[in-house]
């Protein structure tokens, strides 16, 4: 069936030849028409199938054909992602009317929505959780909303966003049609449509049927460290005309995979929750508009990337949700084309992998691995520089030290980091450069510190070194400053007793012995609080007396 089938409305009929939609996709074949007519619409269908185009048609249809007035249409999608590729669609249908589009989305500036939603003639697309803060302040009025569409439904009540529905439901009381789309049917999906919705038309498009024949699947066995060179081997062995998507579990991986495929002359960034939203928007622009060739992501972004010419899809890790994989390979094949998805399966991977083919009820068919592709390749190459946040990110130091050779661009980055860092000969060498005699003081101050300059020593330490001193100087002068040639035989005799005290020191009887010395020179009757003020004053005088030898010993 043919678009200009349908008795639509002409500047929406207008919209849809200039956007290139002429065939109707199985789900917008049997959604349209009964949308059309007003009623409840329940649509289950894989992703990629054209949904969003399903319910925007006739929603919009029933707008212009009624002429009506004000907020007239709420949308509701899981992430911002999708928000924004929903509003863009809505935009071309809505390309010749006075109607606007305004989506919705945490992460923007509260300012602007709500004065993009000042006098607003139209359709609201949104994720829960800010409208219903605009929608408690008053800035968003749902009072009139007819037209309620929830999207990627299964998706919303998993984030846990089941609450959120039902608040927004119970406040669009002007509700007359609701349309309800999902990838997949489960209980609380079935549980939110019988209560909500006035007998659905019930649509559901190969349900048993999860993948595509257009989609070639693919499966690699590698070990985890395996997995980012046999990547860079395959894109760099096939010159793709479309574009690709790589999905990873952890988004920590996002900036290594980047920066690594960069390396090697490859177009790519990537997205997360990490970045805010407006550089999520724009890499997102950017990349549609084939500034990049790949893209990086998590299952965050797998429902909201809508790119027609996706070509390849690269599972860096299998999802550890088995309906994320359909998902995430639902991204290519899209608008009739055809595809083809590589996933990599490591040691850790075994056990999603099993699931998922269950899931599918089929086998993944298994590549022979290359063994020349395990290891980075060599030679020339350009390094790609993407003009985001990923080209100042830190390169990892790998164990093959060829690795790169000819990129000049990481191996600046390394050498900026050893310039900054003070662990390595180049990092001192430009430390002492900005610090101009530093190196001279710290040579200097590395030594043992006088005792008129740095740190303060401890009593105890002083004395120590005092004793030092005078030991030294009684082995050429006497205590009285004369030559100490003579007392040869006192000098030998006194240091006979430091090693005698020292033998003892260390003895594993010492404390057994002092125990013994107290109390042999001390009675029992003289201990008292007054014995040990006076060995107090004792020790104080023969601390003393060190200070008044050296004094004696410069002449003081």
């Amino acid at each position: 069936m043919k678009f200009e089938e349908l008795n639509l409305e002409p500047n929406l009929q207008k919209a849809i030849q200039e956007a290139g939609f002429t065939e109707l996709t199985p789900i917008q074949e049997k959604a349209i028409p009964p949308g059309m007519e007003g009623r409840d619409v329940t649509g289950l269908a894989q992703t990629g199938t054209g949904k969003t185009v399903a319910f925007l048609v006739p929603t919009i249809h029933s707008i212009l054909t009624r002429g009506i007035q004000g907020v007239s249409t709420l949308i509701l999608a899981p992430t911002r992602e999708l928000v924004i590729q929903i509003s863009e669609e809505a935009e071309k249908l809505l390309k010749h009317t006075d109607y606007r589009v305004v989506p919705i989305i945490g992460g923007t500036d509260y300012k602007v929505q709500n004065r993009d939603l000042n006098g607003l003639n139209g359709l609201i697309v949104a994720t829960p959780g800010r409208l219903i803060d605009l929608a408690r302040s008053g800035s968003a009025d749902l009072e009139k909303v007819e037209f309620f569409i929830l999207d990627e439904a299964d998706r919303m009540l998993d984030m846990g966003f089941i609450y959120d529905i039902r608040w927004l439901l119970h406040k669009c009381k002007n509700r007359k049609q609701t349309l309800l789309f999902s990838a997949t049917l489960s209980v609380e999906v079935m549980r939110l449509a019988y209560r909500f919705m006035n007998e659905p038309v019930e649509i559901q498009i190969n349900p048993d049927k999860l993948i595509t024949e257009r989609i070639d699947q693919k499966l690699v066995h590698l070990g985890r460290e395996e997995k980012l060179p046999y990547m860079v081997n395959s894109i760099l062995a096939e010159e793709l005309e479309g574009q690709g998507i790589i999905f990873t579990n952890f988004k920590a991986n996002i900036p290594k995979i980047v920066h690594s495929l960069r390396k090697f002359g490859i177009p790519i960034t990537g997205i997360s929750s990490d970045l805010d939203q407006k550089k999520r928007l724009r890499l997102m622009r950017d990349f549609k508009s084939g500034k990049f060739k790949f893209m990086v992501a998590t299952d965050v972004a797998s429902r909201g990337i809508d790119v027609e010419n996706i070509e390849v899809v690269f599972n860096f890790d299998l999802p550890q949700d088995t309906e994320n994989y359909v998902h995430r390979i639902g991204r290519t094949a899209r608008a009739g084309r055809v595809g083809k998805s590589i996933s990599f399966c490591s040691e850790s991977d075994y056990v999603e992998l099993e699931k998922i083919e269950k899931y599918l009820k089929q086998k993944i068919d298994v590549l022979p691995v290359h063994e020349e592709a395990l290891t980075f390749p060599g030679g020339e190459f350009q390094v790609f520089l993407g003009g985001d946040a990923f080209d100042n990110a830190p390169v990892e130091r790998s164990g093959n030290r060829n690795q790169g050779r000819g990129d000049r661009g990481p191996k600046k980055q390394r050498g900026d980091f050893q310039r900054n860092s003070n662990g390595n000969q180049r990092g001192e060498k430009n430390w002492n450069r900005e610090s101009g005699d530093r190196k001279k003081d710290f040579n200097r101050d590395s030594g043992p510190r006088k005792q008129n300059g740095g740190h303060k020593k401890r009593p105890e330490a002083a004395i120590q070194e005092a004793q030092e001193f005078l030991q030294k100087a009684d082995s050429v002068f006497g205590s009285n400053g004369a030559r100490k040639d003579r007392n040869q035989k006192n000098q030998n005799q006194k240091k006979g007793k430091q090693r005698s005290d020292f033998q003892k020191q260390h003895s594993p009887n010492h404390q057994n012995h002092e125990n013994k010395k107290q109390k042999s020179n001390y009675d029992k009757s003289k201990r008292n609080l007054f014995d040990i003020n006076d060995s107090k004053r004792s020790a104080d005088k023969k601390k003393g007396s060190i200070w008044t030898r050296i004094k004696s010993f410069f002449g003081g």
